[in-house]
């Protein structure tokens, strides 16, 4: 987010707006939320076949979309049009998000919440993905069983690597 905000005083308030209208209308409908009991962290995952965005959400969501990312809103379609376009087409569950404080970090959090849907995957003979714009958190998703299927670039932009992993992990 920080390639799409990049002055950090404005990034949190206008997050806010952004995880509101992402989180209450385009997958807050059928998604799973995994937390914490300490409310350290959060996982939210799309089940298969919801996590496209339909044109009609997309209109909806606009005018918010344009709030949060201003003149960088045509950066952000960029990045969901190149994101979209390698999005596997095959029934899966989609980690849409997934976030843990900061000072929790490497203290098993990110693991805790992943467990319970890659149970579900398991359980269900269901493959799980996820785009992760951070280069270093790859190894904590292949240590939960997610490969690397492939990385993309939007101009000027991150690194988003795409990662499936299989049912049975």
């Amino acid at each position: 987010m920080s390639w799409l905000l990049p002055d950090a005083r404005q990034r949190a308030a206008r997050l806010l707006d952004f995880w509101r209208h992402a989180l209450g209308g385009l997958h807050g409908r059928y998604a799973s939320f995994f937390t914490t009991s300490s409310l350290s962290g959060v996982a939210v995952w799309d089940p298969p076949g919801r996590w496209k965005v339909s044109l009609w959400q997309m209109i909806r969501f606009g005018p918010a979309f344009v709030r949060v990312f201003r003149t960088n809103c045509l950066r952000g379609l960029a990045l969901l049009n190149a994101v979209e376009r390698h999005h596997p087409r095959e029934p899966h569950y989609y980690l849409f998000a997934i976030g843990t404080e900061p000072v929790h970090q490497g203290c098993g959090v990110g693991t805790a919440l992943l467990a319970p849907m890659l149970a579900t995957c398991d359980a269900e003979g269901m493959p799980a993905y996820l785009e992760s714009s951070n280069l270093r958190n790859v190894p904590f998703y292949q240590r939960s069983g997610f490969q690397v299927m492939r990385e993309i670039r939007v101009p000027e932009g991150p690194a988003i690597t795409l990662m499936r992993r299989p049912a049975g992990g």
